[in-house]
Parts: structure tokens; sequence; C-alpha cells
């Protein structure tokens, strides 16, 4: 894959459509929280991982898969599209949480 054109995560992030609900996980030490968004991408298939530290300030673009697999890219976005991120992960967390559950 090629590398991914800033203008095109600035797109994905803007649009932002999600896939579900924000993630938590542990990181690779066991001890810190990982705040995860999943939105998807341009072309249909495409998902686009945002990963954010708890000792962080600024989202990171972890990963893009579509059907040709999975391409890692660990590139730390800017102060915008961070504050961008910090919104999504704030009202899709409200969002999912409290919608009332299904008879």
């Amino acid at each position: 894959m090629t590398p991914i054109p800033n203008s095109e995560i600035a797109a994905i992030v803007t649009a932002a459509r999600l896939k579900g609900p924000p993630t938590r996980r542990l990181d690779s030490t066991g001890t810190v929280v990982v705040r995860v968004l999943t939105l998807y991408g341009p072309r249909p298939g495409q998902l686009y991982d945002f990963s954010l530290t708890g000792s962080h300030r600024r989202w990171c673009l972890e990963s893009v898969s579509d059907d040709h697999g999975v391409e890692l890219d660990g590139r730390t976005l800017g102060r915008r599209l961070s504050a961008r991120l910090d919104i999504l992960h704030a009202q899709a967390t409200a969002h999912f949480t409290d919608r009332p559950a299904s008879p």
C-alpha cells in the first residue's frame, strides 16, 4: 500500500463515519488504557483505526485495513484532527452508551 495522504486522513476524520462504539484496550505492557475509534474510509470495506494512549494528547492513525490486508501506519495526528477525534470519541461514547435496551 502507498502512504496515505494527510488530506485523505483529514477528510475521513471530518466525515466521521463511525464503524461502531469506541473501544478501550490495554497497551502492550498491560497497564495503560488505549482509546480506539474506527472510522470507515472512502472506499467500501476500508477501515481506519485511530488510537489515543492515556498519557498522550494527540491521536494516532494506527492502521488502515481493506480487502488487500492491513497497513500499519503509526502516524501522530496534528492538534486540530486530534481535537476533532476527542469530540467524536465523547459523542460516540455518549451515543452508544445512552441507548435504551430494545425489548
